[in-house]
């Protein structure tokens, strides 16, 4: 398995790459600029074959559509997105494996009423998740704005639910990593 993280200094905005030894390759909520990408699949020599955007980003435009037109993956957004553009969606439990690799999602409303986490397995190492790449609900040392599209009160209630119910239930060895760089909240 291989995972990859990819910082766009302007925003601190991170896109995520996994692959397996299967040659597929997952890219978790893509920047515009697909490129990066393409190269580290390349540089594994894997195929782009899912890629999910963990919700309808406000701090940059997705690549995610980009990315599915040029390598013919499947786009996938959270079953509650309001998106009028094809795509396949994902819900609570939903589980998405490319060999050694197993993708579960987790539902995590708050920053955005569609909000998705994916929990990441290298089954080779255990069934458990390795890591969980948290989208924009849980940051390092803080969380996710609750006003985006919800009034902000039922937002934080919302969002508080997801990271403490959903979240911070995961075990301890559960890695963490952020759609965002420390300090671009």
């Amino acid at each position: 398995m291989f995972f990859e993280q990819l910082i766009r200094a302007e925003t601190g905005c991170a896109t995520y790459v996994i692959g397996s030894s299967t040659g597929e390759a997952l890219v978790v909520d893509p920047l515009w600029d697909i490129e990066p990408c393409l190269q580290i699949a390349r540089r594994y020599g894997a195929s782009i074959r899912h890629i999910i955007d963990t919700h309808s980003h406000a701090d940059h435009v997705s690549g995610g559509r980009r990315l599915a037109h040029r390598t013919g993956a499947r786009l996938w957004l959270p079953a509650r997105a309001d998106v009028v553009y094809p795509c396949d969606r994902l819900s609570e439990g939903d589980v998405i494996e490319m060999g050694e690799v197993r993708v579960t999602v987790l539902d995590t409303p708050g920053h955005r009423p569609e909000h998705i986490a994916v929990a990441v397995a290298d089954l080779t190492r255990a069934e458990e998740p390795w890591f969980v790449l948290t989208g924009d609900s849980l940051y390092v040392g803080d969380v996710a704005r609750p006003d985006l599209a919800v009034d902000g009160v039922a937002g934080a209630a919302v969002l508080y639910d997801s990271v403490y119910t959903t979240l911070l239930n995961l075990p301890d060895y559960v890695e963490i990593y952020p759609g965002h760089g420390a300090g671009s909240t």
